[in-house]
């Protein structure tokens, strides 16, 4: 075999190895619907108007995504908000799927509220980053967004609180 030859397959075989090597460690995308219910709620009132609440929520539910497979998911974190439509209405926080396989995702997030079409209830749009991963989702990076509603406010006693998001990542696993 000729120098030029062996080089020309030698250059096509290490093409074929760093094909094969990008696509492991291409982009995936993820989605799926969040089924959550306010499970713990703090409120305080802050100090320049009687409805600005400051405090602390624990979301907790089912993540469902297209492949009919569920997860187990709470989100956890703080809001600032002005309780009257319109009003401005903050939040952050982390959240944890935890798939049957044991494998994990944990995110961080911060978003806002707004009162869309006259409802009454909120619509919540925001933007998180993947922070790790476990088991098959080891070595995950990638950012996500995220929209959707209550479909229950709180009543007088903080019960209630449902919600449904639905939630689209990008993301990569780095072995």
């Amino acid at each position: 075999m000729s120098k030029v030859c062996k080089l020309g397959a030698m250059s096509a075989l290490a093409a074929l190895l760093l094909l094969a090597w990008a696509s492991a460690w291409a982009g995936q995308s993820l989605t799926w619907k969040e089924v959550s219910h306010l499970s713990k709620v703090h409120k305080m009132q802050a100090p320049d108007a009687e409805d600005h609440l400051l405090g602390l929520y624990e979301h907790q539910g089912v993540a469902l995504f297209p492949d009919d497979q569920a997860a187990a998911c709470t989100t956890r974190g703080r809001f600032d908000v002005y309780d009257r439509q319109g009003g401005e209405r903050g939040h952050d926080g982390y959240g944890e799927i935890s798939f049957a396989d044991g494998s994990t995702i944990y995110f961080k997030c911060q978003g806002k509220e707004t009162f869309k079409d006259g409802s009454k209830l909120p619509w919540v749009t925001g933007q998180g980053t993947f922070m790790k991963g476990t088991g098959r989702f080891k070595g995950i990076t990638g950012t996500l967004t995220y929209q959707g509603g209550y479909v229950t406010g709180l009543d007088k006693n903080d019960a209630g609180g449902d919600a449904v998001l639905t939630y689209q990542a990008d993301y990569t696993l780095q072995k």
